[in-house]
């Protein structure tokens, strides 16, 4: 037995004697690491696309609103008009014209016989510097704008007051036979009207 126990010892002195400072080593070791995991400064890469801008709107007059169209609109559709970000445009004289609005938009929906008329406005957009822009096709509401048709939805999209604008009309050509004629359908766009947002409300 004291044999056994004479063997131990000589080998636990041998383990100490092969690395004599040990803790010291641990402790390097544990330091190396720490410089490894510890937190680097944040850098900020370069516009890739897709990355979100916030739009300088540009606030028409008070004096631009047409009141005949927002007063005859509901309470709800109002208070939202009043707390839109963006400029709301909508189909002139449509009571039943509903208003939602979010952080930076805002839209409009009204209905007629056989159609539905959307209205979006975007204080929002997107980078995307490798992309090159595309011509407008269509003169839209003074300035110039895109016109596109798919299936019985009509697409309009222009920028106005600094804002991207988004109309959309939908059709049951059974009952709205003039949903055919992109000429009524621009002249509708061209006819929208001012209704309100924060900064114009009268």
């Amino acid at each position: 037995m004291l044999r056994w126990i004479s063997v131990a010892i000589a080998l636990g002195g041998l383990a100490c004697a092969a690395n004599p400072s040990g803790a010291e080593s641990s402790v390097e070791r544990s330091a190396d690491v720490d410089a490894d995991l510890r937190a680097r400064p944040h850098q900020r890469g370069t516009v890739i696309g897709g990355e979100r801008i916030v739009r300088a709107v540009q606030w028409p007059v008070a004096e631009r609103v047409d009141l005949a169209t927002r007063d005859g609109l509901g309470p709800a559709a109002r208070d939202a008009i009043a707390r839109a970000p963006v400029p709301v445009l909508a189909v002139r004289g449509h009571a039943d014209t509903q208003v939602f609005v979010g952080e930076h938009w805002a839209a409009a929906t009204s209905h007629g016989p056989g159609w539905t008329a959307h209205v979006r406005a975007s204080g929002q957009a997107r980078v995307y510097p490798h992309v090159r822009a595309v011509d407008p096709t269509h003169p839209v509401r003074g300035g110039e704008g895109f016109v596109t048709r798919n299936e019985e939805i009509w697409s309009v999209a222009w920028i106005e007051h600094g804002v991207a604008y988004a109309f959309d009309l939908e059709c049951d050509r059974r009952v709205a036979t003039w949903c055919d004629d992109e000429g009524a359908v621009t002249k509708l766009v061209d006819e929208l009207v001012l209704v309100g947002g924060e900064g114009v409300t009268p």
